[in-house]
């Protein structure tokens, strides 16, 4: 086949299948849905923003309940909850040259 003939097939399958339009009607779509998602999202950030004008005490108290849930959300997909967490040690920290001391006053003790 040669490239002439191959463009030409490929015309006529499009034709065929009716490719253009529906990928017009199809653009049509997305189009309308993202246009009516646009539209209800700019009317529930108005909503929020007059409420949290017109009861200044409840959105500080939204805003401090977002803040937990985006909080414990992103723990909760990122926090690694398999693994415990560290111990921290209690008082074993000893000085460098005392570990022979200790040893010959446990070693006294003993005997």
């Amino acid at each position: 086949m040669r490239l002439a003939q191959v463009s030409s097939r490929l015309a006529d399958l499009s034709e065929q299948y009716e490719v253009p339009e529906k990928l017009g009607r199809m653009s049509e779509k997305v189009h309308d849905g993202v246009t009516v998602a646009g539209e209800a999202a700019r009317k529930g950030a108005a909503m929020a923003y007059r409420a949290a004008l017109e009861h200044p005490r409840t959105a500080i108290g939204g805003i401090i309940v977002a803040v937990a849930l985006v909080g414990g959300a992103l723990w909760y997909v990122f926090g690694d909850w398999r693994r415990p967490a560290p111990r921290k040690r209690t008082g074993t920290r000893v000085r460098a040259g005392t570990e022979q001391r200790r040893r010959t006053r446990h070693a006294r003790a003993a005997a």
